[in-house]
């Protein structure tokens, strides 16, 4: 709590800046602008980048040589998420997909298609709210709490994963993750694939950053639909593979003891 308590008087030092205004001269204006733009550059990295710690702790790679994961976020869909998981059946690909509570409960056939497939099913919110980080307390516990429940209804068990909305932090995420028993995972290849119009110029993107450990945003769900991403998706598999690159869980699945579900040689981080 100290923290959010932290980030609550950082809020209220970077507003109260406005006062020095008064009375208006050219110094105090200079004074103003510089406190109020970096104390709001600093609330909004703090809110918004996806790997900083201070809200909330966060994974943001995965283990092992040579391992990346697939990450799909803001499904399920019901055109789109199907045909994705025929292509990485063919291609013998396991991903993880941080499903919106409120989606899954619309589509849950496909929700345990993906999970019996072996793939890795985490909680993305309830209604995946783009105003996330300012949810009174209830309505941040119950967009955790009902995203979870869908998964727990769906698939049998509780999820162990999270990740937010575009990666918003909310000031009291911590404490709420930590009721819930689960991780944030946030990631550190951002494919931009709800801008991208082009398959290839998606495919170099990733392509040119991809690394050992590298948790890779997708989405399965998009309003125009996620048709590049499922054209880029198969020669990009093709390519990381010919470069040694094991596609892994960003987590460990649930029932995990029922066998093997990671290449030989790569673990998700635990």
């Amino acid at each position: 709590m100290a923290r959010s308590a932290s980030f609550l008087l950082l809020v209220i030092a970077t507003n109260a800046s406005l006062a020095l205004l008064y009375p208006l001269t050219l110094s105090r204006f200079l004074l103003v602008l510089f406190l109020y733009g970096v104390g709001t550059l600093l609330t909004l990295y703090l809110l918004f980048h996806p790997r900083n710690q201070w809200l909330v702790d966060n994974r943001w790679r995965v283990e092992g040589t040579n391992c990346v994961a697939l990450t799909f976020d803001d499904g399920p869909d019901p055109v789109d998420t199907p045909k994705l998981l025929d292509m990485l059946r063919d291609k013998g690909v396991k991903a993880t997909f941080f499903v919106v509570g409120e989606r899954a409960d619309r589509y849950p056939e496909i929700v345990r298609r993906a999970c019996a497939e072996g793939h890795l099913i985490a909680n993305h919110t309830w209604s995946h709210n783009h105003l996330f980080c300012f949810l009174t307390p209830s309505r941040l516990r119950a967009e955790i709490e009902r995203g979870a429940e869908s998964v727990r209804r769906i698939c049998g068990f509780r999820p162990q994963l999270f990740r937010s909305p575009v990666g918003m932090r909310h000031p009291l995420l911590r404490p709420c993750l930590n009721d819930a028993s689960l991780e944030y995972v946030s990631w550190s290849i951002r494919t931009l694939d709800t801008l991208t119009r082009n398959s290839g110029a998606l495919a170099r993107r990733i392509l040119k950053r991809a690394a050992s450990g590298d948790i890779i945003l997708l989405h399965d769900h998009l309003p125009g639909g996620a048709q590049v991403m499922l054209q880029a998706l198969p020669g990009v598999i093709d390519e990381l593979r010919k470069r040694g690159f094991q596609f892994v869980l960003a987590g460990q699945r649930e029932d995990a003891g029922a066998g093997a579900l990671e290449p030989e040689g790569c673990q998700s981080a635990r």
